[in-house]
C-alpha cells in the first residue's frame, strides 16, 4: 500500500507527476547509482587504478537485476547506506572484478553525484514547462492587452488597469526564473569525487584528472574543490524552486480570487466532467489554482529545511546530506505537479471582459487618481489630496452622490470625462515585456543547456 500522496493511486496525480515518479522511483534511484559506479570504474581503468576487465564488468551491471528488498535488508543488517548496495553489485559481478566496484568512494560520492544527475533530469523539466508557461503567457498578455479592469490594491477596488498588464508581469517574472534557471545549470549539474575528506587521498596525485574523467563520463561538471561540507548547490536549487513555485503561486492565486462569482472576472478551464461539490451542483471550483498554492508552500518549506543543510560540522556530517536525502525528491514532486498544473492553467484562463467592464463602472473611483493629477496643476499635489480625502469622506458618511461634493472642489472640466477608464502606459508596458521575452526565446533553446 502506497504510503504517501506522492504514489497514490487515488490522490498522487495532485503531487506529482508521472515524469516524477519515473525520475524518483526506487528503480531510477539504483540505476543512477550504477552509472555512477560504472563511470567510476571506467576512468579508473584508464589510470590502471583497477584492471580493464573489471571496468567492463562492472560497466556490464544491470540494475534491473537488483532486489530493492535484498539491498534494503543488507543496508538495515549493516546500519551501512551503501552496505546493500555494495554486496548485490558484487554479486552479479565474476570474482575477479568483485573488489573494484565502488573502489575507494564515499557514500557521499555516489550519492551526490546522482543528486547532481536528479538535479540535471528536473532542471530540464523545469525549464520546458517554465518556457511553455511563458509562452501562454505572452499570448494572453496580447489578447487582453487593452481590456480594462478594475485594479486593486489591500483587497480594495483602485484605480484602472488592463487585464493584459497582470498578465505580462507574471511572463516577465517567469522569464527572470528562465534567467536564473540557466545561469544556475553551471554550479548546480556537478559530479563529486572527493573520497573520505575531501581530499582524494585514496588516489594520490590521480585524483583531480581521475575525478575530471570521471564527471566528463557523466556529462557533468567538475568542481575545482570537493563539496562534501559545501551544500550550497543543493540550497540553490531548492531557492531557485521555491522562487519559481511563488511565483506561480501568485499567478493562480490570482484567478482563484478573480473566479469569485461576486468578481467573476477570469476562470480556469474546466471540462465537461468537472464537478464542483457533491452538495451545492452550482459550484466550480478553481481546483487547478487551489492546488498549485498548496504546493507550493510545501516547496517553500522544504527550500527553507534545505538552506539548513548549509550548516554542518568539519568535513562531513550526515545530517546534511541525509536530510537532502528526504527533501530533493520529495521537493521535485510538488514543484513538477505544480508546473504542470500552471501548463493548464496558462493555456486556459478564460476571461470575462464584459464582468471585468462591468466591476470597473460599478465599482469605479470615478477617476480619482486622474483628477488627483487635474486638481494638483491647480491647488499643488498635496493640497489636492486632502480636499478629494475629504469630499469623498462626506460622501460615504452623508450619502450624498459623489459628483456633488466633488463639484465644491473641481471645475467643470476638471471632472469631465472621468468616467472613462485611463490605464496609463499599461499598453506600452505589455509590448516592452512581449518585445524583449520574443527577442529572447529566438536565441534560447529548448533545452536546459
Amino acid at each position: 500500500m502506497d504510503a504517501h500522496l506522492i504514489d497514490s493511486a487515488v490522490y498522487g496525480h495532485g503531487w506529482s507527476t508521472p515524469e516524477s515518479l519515473a525520475l524518483f522511483s526506487e528503480r531510477a534511484r539504483m540505476t543512477r547509482w550504477v552509472d555512477v559506479l560504472k563511470a567510476l570504474a571506467a576512468a579508473q581503468a584508464e589510470f590502471q587504478i583497477i584492471p580493464e576487465a573489471s571496468a567492463q564488468a562492472i560497466d556490464g551491471l544491470d540494475a534491473e537485476r537488483l532486489d530493492p528488498a535484498a539491498v534494503g535488508a543488507e543496508t538495515r543488517r549493516t546500519s551501512h547506506s551503501a552496505a546493500g548496495l555494495v554486496r548485490e553489485l558484487q554479486a552479479l559481478l565474476p570474482e575477479e572484478a568483485r573488489e573494484h566496484v565502488y573502489y575507494g568512494a564515499t557514500v557521499q560520492d555516489v550519492s551526490d553525484t546522482a543528486a547532481a544527475l536528479e538535479m540535471r533530469d528536473v532542471g530540464a523539466t523545469v525549464w520546458r514547462d517554465l518556457r511553455a508557461v511563458e509562452g501562454s503567457l505572452l499570448e494572453l498578455a496580447q489578447s487582453h492587452r487593452d481590456t480594462p479592469m478594475l485594479g486593486r490594491t489591500h483587497g480594495q477596488p483602485g484605480a484602472p488597469v488592463t487585464f493584459g498588464l497582470k498578465v505580462a508581469s507574471w511572463a516577465d517574472e517567469t522569464a527572470r526564473h528562465l534567467e536564473r534557471w540557466h545561469q544556475s545549470r553551471p554550479r548546480l549539474v556537478v559530479g563529486q569525487l572527493a573520497g573520505a575528506v575531501w581530499a582524494l587521498g585514496f588516489y594520490g596525485d590521480l585524483g583531480p584528472e581521475l575525478r575530471r574523467r570521471f564527471c566528463e563520463r557523466l556529462g557533468l561538471g567538475e568542481p575545482a574543490v570537493s563539496w562534501i561540507a559545501a551544500r550550497d548547490r543543493v540550497a540553490e536549487f531548492a531557492s531557485n524552486a521555491a522562487q519559481v513555485s511563488a511565483t506561480m503561486a501568485r499567478m493562480a492565486n490570482e484567478v482563484y480570487n478573480l473566479q469569485r462569482r461576486e468578481i467573476a472576472e477570469v476562470a480556469e478551464a474546466a471540462s465537461e466532467a468537472t464537478m464542483g461539490s457533491f452538495t451545492m451542483p452550482h459550484k466550480r471550483n478553481p481546483e487547478r489554482s487551489e492546488q498549485m498554492v498548496t504546493l507550493a508552500r510545501l516547496v517553500r518549506s522544504a527550500a527553507g529545511v534545505l538552506t539548513e543543510t548549509m550548516v554542518g560540522d568539519h568535513e562531513r556530517d550526515g545530517r546534511t546530506w541525509k536530510t537532502e536525502w528526504v527533501l530533493l525528491p520529495e521537493m521535485s514532486h510538488y514543484l513538477l505537479a505544480q508546473l504542470a498544473m500552471a501548463r493548464d492553467l496558462a493555456a486556459g484562463i478564460e476571461v470575462d471582459a464584459e464582468a471585468m467592464a462591468a466591476n470597473l463602472r460599478e465599482m469605479g473611483d470615478f477617476g480619482s487618481q486622474e483628477l488627483l493629477k487635474r486638481l494638483s496643476a491647480r491647488l499643488g499635489k498635496h493640497r489636492a489630496n486632502d480636499e478629494l480625502q475629504k469630499a469623498y469622506r462626506q460622501a460615504r458618511e452623508s450619502g450624498r452622490p459623489l459628483i456633488e461634493t466633488l463639484k465644491g472642489i473641481a471645475t467643470p472640466a476638471e471632472l469631465e470625462g472621468l468616467d472613462q477608464p485611463a490605464t496609463g502606459a499599461a499598453g506600452a508596458m505589455v509590448d516592452t515585456v512581449i518585445v524583449a521575452a520574443t527577442r529572447r526565446r529566438a536565441t534560447e533553446t529548448d533545452e536546459w543547456v
